[in-house]
């Protein structure tokens, strides 16, 4: 897998008449639907999707850069802590689950010239999952600086994609508009890679009395109050291992570059 990535890149660059390609650049939303082991910790995903894609003379085919950024968990709690002057303040503790797939990506068109253009696909590259931790005292009006930030977990791995979609002209409903510049896309992908370690505060309500088999560990913010050095721990969640499996939906809004 990792020689398909690097292999994409290539034959984009080994293209010599960049004029006669036809860029198309993408912006929606994405839907991740976990699968095998990965449904068991994870309900969803909802984030952005952004690609740039760069196609052929004959329309046949395209060659993608491709991203999206979903965030898959959330939480949000108050606690109340003690200094060492023997004051108590109240904080704000957000923890957010996230990752981020970057992949170079083909795709080809099943029929050309037409309103609707079905197609299928795949991808490849790399996905990134990570924990970020921020602390807001919730009397700070004046700033919306978090008072600490943290990254509690992060990991990644290798992954690919097979699926396909539906591309639709939007002129067909826009009298005004000009034909083959801006698409409505719905796709739907399947996407596989290997083994990571990602935390979840949104853990499926089946799972919070059991001890999933593929929990690591339990994972624990500190908060060190910068004048008074007073420490304070947070259970902030669990740590999980499995192989990164989901399905992927989307739904873009895409516009051609004029030819």
């Amino acid at each position: 897998m990792k020689k398909i990535l690097p292999a994409l890149f290539i034959i984009m660059s080994m293209q010599t008449s960049y004029a006669q390609w036809t860029r198309e650049w993408s912006l929606g939303y994405g839907y991740s639907s976990p699968t095998g082991k990965m449904k068991e910790n994870i309900q969803r995903g909802n984030g952005v999707v952004l690609d740039l894609n760069f196609l052929s003379p004959n329309q046949k085919y395209a060659l993608s850069v491709d991203m999206n950024y979903s965030i898959y968990g959330f939480d949000k709690t108050r606690q109340q802590y003690t200094f060492a002057d023997g004051t108590t303040a109240d904080m704000d503790i957000n923890v957010t689950n996230s990752f981020m797939n970057l992949m170079a990506a083909y795709r080809y068109h099943l029929v050309t010239g037409k309103k609707l253009t079905p197609y299928v696909g795949v991808k490849a590259g790399y996905s990134w999952f990570r924990t970020d931790l921020n602390i807001y005292d919730p009397d700070d009006f004046d700033s919306c600086e978090p008072v600490e930030t943290d990254l509690l977990q992060k990991d990644g791995t290798w992954i690919y994609s097979v699926g396909g979609g539906i591309k639709y002209d939007l002129s067909s409903v826009f009298a005004k508009l000009r034909s083959e510049v801006l698409f409505i896309n719905l796709s739907a992908f399947y996407t596989q890679g290997g083994s990571v370690n990602y935390m979840n505060t949104d853990v499926p309500d089946s799972h919070h009395s059991a001890t999933p088999p593929n929990r690591v560990s339990d994972m624990e913010a500190t908060f060190i109050n910068t004048q008074t050095q007073v420490v304070h721990k947070h259970h902030v969640g669990y740590v999980y291992s499995s192989y990164a499996q989901l399905m992927d939906f989307r739904f873009t809004i895409t516009f051609r570059s004029p030819r």
